[in-house]
């Protein structure tokens, strides 16, 4: 099997892959036969202790970028610049609100 196609094959998936059957796992808990009908893909870590369940997910904007690294620019750059564009944005909401406390 070839190493870039593979890690080209697994970076679209991560950065484009939704988290719809992972987010219904939290609201709805699932029986283990049923959770091979769900496309966990998405998830890095999961755990579960008495406070519930925590879900954390593959990192969009590294799978993006690592995408671009590995020669497929022309197809990552809308979804690379929608991502810097939505974390700019969150920077600059953040920035106003702490320059609204002071």
């Amino acid at each position: 099997m070839d190493t870039r196609k593979e890690a080209l094959r697994v970076c679209r998936r991560l950065a484009r892959g939704k988290i719809n059957d992972a987010v219904e796992l939290l609201y709805e808990p699932k029986a283990p036969e049923q959770l091979q009908q769900l496309d966990l893909y998405c998830i890095a870590e999961l755990k579960h202790s008495e406070k519930g369940v925590e879900i954390k997910f593959a990192d969009r904007l590294k799978a993006a970028q690592m995408l671009a690294q590995l020669g497929e620019e022309d197809n990552v750059q809308p979804l690379f610049s929608a991502l810097k564009q939505s974390a700019e944005a969150v920077r600059e909401t953040r920035d106003s609100r702490e320059a609204d406390a002071v």
